[in-house]
C-alpha cells in the first residue's frame, strides 16, 4: 500500500501537479494506535498533575479526566499548520483549546495546548520535528490564548455583575484580543525571528480568518455551556448543525483560496489566459486578457468565446477549441486578428488541453507583426532593384552567417535566376582553390578597416564546369564600436578573354599525385553530362567516389610524409585499374573520384570497383615497412535526371558513406533510398540539435523498490524525446547525441533536472525517498569539469551528495579504465554513489572491475527475462555471487511479473525496477 501511494504521488509530481492537504495526508498518515496511546497517557498525566495542584476547584476527577482526554485527542490528532499559516482559517484543535479555557480556566487550557503540540512528535516514529518551528508555533498559540484569557477576565470583572447582552462581552473581547495577538505575532514577530519575509498583508488575511475563529469560539462556548449545565442530551442536537456549518464554511474557504491562487498565477504571467470547459463555456478570464481584448471577466465568464468576443464566432479559433476538446492534442494559431475602436491587434494563441477543458494563452504580437510587414516591404523593394540590376548583388549578415544572393548573382554562375538566402559557402565553394585564400584575405582586411571599399577579381565555377572571371565590389556596415555587422556588394562578370578555358595546365593538376584536381574533374563530368543530354554518345557513364579507410591512423602513427607517399602509391594503382577513356582525380585529403566512360551496363562499374578493391588489398612497401589500407567506394550511374556535376558527385559520396557504415573495404551503388535516408538523418540531426538547445526533452522517473518490503527506495531518471509529436527511442537519439557531441549538454540538463525534482520530492515527502539515479555516458566522464558539474547540480538542488547515484555502463568504464577509476574515486570522495548499469551485457575485465569504486551492480533486463528459461545460463546467480564478493548491492532491471520478483528475491537480489512496479 505504501508503494502504491508513493508511486501515485510520484506520477502526480512528474505530471506537474501539486498535491493538496488530502494528498499529503495520504502520504504521511499519523498512526492512530500510537496517537491514541500517547494522547491518553498525556491526558491522564496532565489531569493527575492538575488535580494534585488543586485546580480546577471542585471538579469531579472522573469528568475532568474524561473531558481533558477528549480535548487532548481532538487537539493532538488534528493536523496542525506551520507557523506561516497561523492566519489561515480556524482548525479543529482551536475548539478543544477554547472549550478547556471556558471550562477549567487558563492554566489547564495552556497546558492542553502545549501537550497537543508535543503529542504528534512523540506519536510519529518517522517524524523529523523542526524544534524552532514547533517552538514558534507553540509560542504563538500560548501567547494568543493567554491574552484572550486575560482579556475575558478583565472584562468580566469590569462588568460584574452583568446581565444579557453584557454577558457576551467577555467572549467578544477574548476573540478580538486573540486575533490581534495572533496576527501580530504570526505576521510580524515570528517572521523576523525565523528570518522569513514579513507578511505585509496580515491585517487583510486576519479579517478573512476572523469568521472561522468566531464560529470556533462560539462552538466552544456552546459545548462549555452544555457541560456546565450537564445537558448531555442537547449535545448531539447542538453539534450536528455546527459540524455541517463548519464543513460548508471550510469548503467555501478552500474554494476562495483556490480561486485566489489561480488568479495570482494568471496575473503574474505576461500572456493573457482563459479556460473554456468541455461545453464551450468560459470558466476563467485573466486580468491581462481583459486588458488585451477589452472584455471584462463579468461579461466573459459563462459565455462562449464567440459570445464574449463576437468577432471570434465561427472562426479558426473556435474551430481549434472544438478540435482540441475532441483530440486532446495541443494546437497553436500563429495569427488571430481582432479589431475594435482603438484599432486592430494581432495575437498568437496556444491551445493546451487540461482536465477541465482547454486553456488558451494569448500573446500580443501586433508590434512584431507590423515590424515584419515593414521588413517584408523593404525586402520586396530591394529584390525588385536587385533583379533590375545587371550585376549580381549579395549581402552577408556577419551575425547570423547568412548571405542573400540575387537572381542575377545566381545567373552568373549558371543557377536558376531566383534570389535565395544561404550560407556564405554557396559562394566560397565555387571560388577557384587558387583564388580563395586571396579573396578571404581581402574580405578580412576590409572588415578590419584597412580599406574603405573592397574590390577583388577571382574565378568562380560555372554550372557548365568552366571557370568564369568575376569582379567583386563591396562595403561593410558597422555598428557600435565600429564593429562590422554586415557586408554587401556586387559581382560583375568579365567578358574579356582569360579566366575560362579548358585549363589543362599544371595549375589544374594535383601537386602531390599528378592526377586531375577537383576543378578539372568537375569540368569533365559536366562536359560528359552535356554530351549525354545532347545524345552525342550512346554509352553510359558513372562516377566513383573513393575514400581510404584508416588513413588518419597512418598519418597519426607513421607521420604525414608516409601518408603522402601512400597517397601517391594509391594513385598509381588506381591508374592501373582504369581504361583509356576513364578519368581519375584527387579531390583532397584521402578522397579520390573516378569518371567511368563507355560503360555497357551498370554491372561493368561493379566489376571495376571489385578490381580496385583487389588492387588496394596488397600491402604497400614504404620506408622498409609494409602499410595496409582499403577503400570504401560509392558508385552513382549517370542518367538524365542529373542537371549538374555536383548532383551526381553528391550521390556517389552518399553511397561511399553507406559503404563505410556497412563495414568499410566495400562498394555500394547509389539508389533513391540512400538519399532519403541521408535526408532523414540530416533532419534528425538538425531536430536533435534544436531540441538540445531548447531543452525540449522530458525526464521520466521509474521507481526502484525493495523486494523484501515493497517500499520505494528511489527513482531512476530516464530522458525521453518526442520529434514532431512522435517518440524517438533513446537507443536512437542517445548514440546520435554522443556522435554529434551533444551528450554533454543533454546529460548536464538531465542531471540538474533530476536533482531539482528529487529535492522537491524530499521537501514534500520528508524521509520517504533515499536517492535518485542518473545515467552518465562515457563522454561525460571524460569532461574536464564533470566533477564540478555534479557538485553544482547537487548544491543548487539543495540535496545531499549521498542521495545521488550515477549509473555508468561497463563499456564506458572499460573505454579508459584508469581515467574512469580516477573520476569515480573523486565522485565517491564527494559522496556520490556509483552503479554499474547493464552489467553482463558489455565487456569487463575483472582485474579492473575490482579496483573501481562501484557501489551496486544492475542486472540487465535480458537476464531477468530469461529467468525461467529451461536452458538459461546461471548468469543472474553469478552476478549475485560476484556482488557478494565485491561487497556491492544488486538492482534487477526489467522486472515485469510477480514470479520474476519472487525468484530474484529468493536468489538474494535486494532491489528491482520495472513495469511490475510502475
Amino acid at each position: 500500500m505504501h508503494l502504491q501511494r508513493l508511486t501515485a504521488v510520484g506520477r502526480a509530481l512528474h505530471g506537474g501537479m501539486i498535491p493538496g492537504p488530502r494528498a499529503r495526508a495520504e502520504i504521511t498518515p499519523m498512526p492512530p494506535v500510537r496517537t491514541l496511546a500517547v494522547a491518553t497517557a498525556a491526558a491522564v498525566a496532565v489531569a493527575g498533575a492538575c488535580l494534585a495542584a488543586g485546580w480546577p476547584d471542585g471538579a469531579d476527577p472522573i469528568v475532568f479526566t474524561l473531558l481533558l482526554l477528549a480535548g487532548t485527542l481532538v487537539a493532538a490528532s488534528t493536523s496542525r499548520p506551520p507557523v506561516r499559516h497561523h492566519l489561515e482559517p480556524m482548525w479543529p484543535s482551536f475548539v478543544a483549546e477554547w472549550t478547556t479555557l471556558l471550562l477549567f480556566g487558563m492554566p489547564v487550557s495552556l497546558l492542553l495546548t502545549a501537550v497537543a503540540e508535543v503529542v504528534p512528535g512523540l506519536a510519529r516514529a518517522d517524524a523529523r520535528p523542526d524544534a524552532i518551528a514547533r517552538a514558534a508555533r507553540l509560542s504563538v498559540s500560548l501567547l494568543a490564548l493567554a491574552a484572550a484569557g486575560v482579556a475575558a477576565t478583565a472584562v468580566t470583572e469590569a462588568l460584574h455583575p452583568a446581565k444579557w447582552p453584557e454577558l457576551a462581552a467577555p467572549m467578544a473581547a477574548a476573540i478580538v484580543v486573540h486575533l490581534i495577538v495572533r496576527g501580530t505575532l504570526a505576521g510580524l514577530v515570528v517572521p523576523l525571528i525565523l528570518r522569513h519575509g514579513l507578511m505585509r498583508d496580515w491585517p487583510a488575511r486576519l479579517l478573512d480568518a476572523a469568521p472561522g475563529f468566531v464560529v470556533g469560539a462560539s462552538l466552544a462556548g456552546v459545548i462549555a455551556e452544555i457541560v456546565t449545565r450537564e445537558a448531555w442530551t442537547v449535545l448531539p442536537l447542538a453539534l450536528v448543525p455546527w459540524l455541517v456549518a463548519g464543513r460548508d464554511y471550510g469548503v467555501h474557504v478552500t474554494h476562495v483560496q483556490e480561486q485566489h491562487r489561480r488568479r495570482s498565477v494568471m496575473d503574474v504571467i505576461s500572456e493573457g489566459m482563459c479556460v473554456v470547459d468541455r461545453r464551450g463555456g468560459i470558466t476563467q478570464w485573466s486580468d491581462v486578457l481583459e486588458h488585451m481584448l477589452g472584455c471584462g471577466a463579468a461579461r466573459a465568464i459563462g459565455a462562449s468565446l464567440g459570445g464574449a468576443i463576437p468577432s471570434l464566432a465561427n472562426t479558426e479559433t473556435t474551430h481549434a477549441v472544438e478540435a482540441v476538446l475532441a483530440t486532446r492534442e495541443p494546437r497553436t494559431i500563429n495569427r488571430v486578428t481582432l479589431s475594435n475602436a482603438a484599432g486592430s491587434r494581432i495575437f498568437r494563441v496556444r491551445l493546451l488541453p487540461v482536465e477541465e477543458g482547454v486553456t488558451l494563452l494569448w500573446q500580443d504580437i501586433s508590434e512584431r507583426a507590423r515590424e515584419e510587414g515593414l521588413v517584408k516591404k523593404s525586402e520586396e523593394r530591394l529584390a525588385l532593384a536587385a533583379e533590375a540590376a545587371s550585376d549580381g548583388l549579395w549581402a552577408w549578415d556577419l551575425r547570423s552567417d547568412e548571405c542573400f544572393f540575387s537572381g542575377r548573382w545566381r545567373g552568373i554562375v549558371g543557377l536558376s535566376a531566383e534570389a535565395v538566402t544561404a550560407g556564405i559557402e554557396e559562394w566560397f565553394q565555387r571560388v577557384h582553390p587558387s583564388d580563395l585564400p586571396a579573396l578571404k584575405a581581402a574580405i578580412d582586411a576590409h572588415l578590419a578597416g584597412h580599406s574603405d571599399r573592397l574590390r577583388h577579381e577571382h574565378r568562380v565555377l560555372h554550372e557548365d564546369g568552366n571557370y568564369r572571371t568575376v569582379v567583386c565590389r563591396a562595403m561593410a556596415a558597422r555598428g557600435a564600436g565600429r564593429t562590422p555587422t554586415r557586408i554587401a556588394g556586387s559581382l560583375t562578370e568579365r567578358t574579356e578573354a582569360g579566366g575560362g578555358g579548358d585549363g589543362r595546365g599544371a595549375a589544374y593538376l594535383d601537386p602531390l599525385t599528378g592526377l586531375a584536381n577537383r576543378a578539372i574533374f568537375v569540368e569533365r563530368v559536366g562536359r560528359r553530362m552535356t554530351e549525354a543530354r545532347q545524345r552525342r554518345v550512346a554509352d553510359q557513364f558513372a562516377v566513383l567516389y573513393l575514400d581510404l579507410d584508416r588513413f588518419k591512423v597512418v598519418n597519426d602513427s607513421l607521420g604525414h610524409l608516409v601518408g603522402d607517399e601512400l597517397l601517391m602509391m594509391v594513385a598509381r594503382r588506381l591508374e592501373e585499374c582504369l581504361r583509356p577513356p576513364d578519368l581519375i582525380g584527387r579531390l583532397g585529403g584521402d578522397e579520390f573520384a573516378i569518371l567511368l566512360n563507355g560503360l555497357a551496363d551498370a554491372q561493368q562499374a561493379n566489376v571495376i570497383a571489385f578490381r580496385i578493391q583487389d588492387a588496394l588489398s596488397a600491402p604497400f612497401s614504404i620506408g622498409g615497412r609494409e602499410v595496409f589500407t582499403t577503400a570504401s567506394i560509392g558508385i552513382a550511374l549517370g542518367h538524365a535526371d542529373y542537371t549538374t556535376p555536383g548532383e551526381i558527385m553528391r550521390d556517389a559520396d552518399t553511397a561511399m558513406y553507406h559503404a563505410k557504415a556497412r563495414g568499410k573495404a566495400r562498394h555500394e551503388l547509389f539508389d533513391a533510398d540512400m538519399h532519403a535516408r541521408v535526408r532523414d538523418r540530416l533532419g534528425l540531426e538538425n531536430d536533435l540539435r534544436h531540441a538540445v538547445d531548447a531543452k525540449d526533452f522530458e525526464v521520466h522517473f521509474q521507481p526502484i523498490v525493495s523486494l523484501a518490503t515493497g517500499k520505494c527506495a528511489g527513482f531512476e531518471s530516464l530522458v525521453r524525446w518526442k520529434r514532431h509529436g512522435e517518440p524517438v527511442g533513446p537507443d536512437v537519439f542517445i548514440p546520435l547525441a554522443e556522435e554529434l557531441g551533444l551528450i554533454e549538454p543533454l546529460g548536464t540538463w538531465v542531471l540538474q533536472k533530476a536533482c531539482r525534482t528529487f529535492a522537491e520530492w524530499q521537501r514534500q515527502m520528508p524521509g520517504r525517498l533515499d536517492y535518485i539515479a542518473v545515467n552518465v555516458s562515457s563522454r561525460q566522464l571524460q569532461q574536464q569539469n564533470f566533477l564540478r558539474i555534479v557538485e553544482q547540480a547537487v548544491d543548487h538542488a539543495g540535496m545531499q551528495p549521498s542521495e545521488l547515484r550515477l549509473e555508468i555502463t561497463e563499456t564506458a568504464l572499460m573505454d579508459s579504465p584508469q581515467l574512469a577509476a580516477r573520476v569515480l574515486r573523486d565522485l565517491r570522495d564527494f559522496g556520490v554513489k556509483i552503479y554499474l548499469d547493464d552489467f553482463g551485457t558489455g565487456y569487463s575485465s575483472l582485474s579492473h572491475l575490482h579496483k573501481l569504486p562501484v557501489d551496486a551492480l544492475k542486472i540487465d533486463r535480458s537476464f531477468v527475462k530469461s529467468l525461467f528459461a529451461s536452458d538459461r545460463p546461471a548468469i543472474v546467480e553469478s552476478i549475485l555471487a560476484l556482488a557478494a564478493t565485491l561487497n556491492t548491492s544488486v538492482v534487477a532491471e526489467g522486472v515485469e511479473t510477480d514470479g520474476q520478483a519472487r525468484e530474484l528475491e529468493r536468489l538474494g537480489c535486494t532491489h528491482a525496477q520495472g513495469y511490475l512496479f510502475a
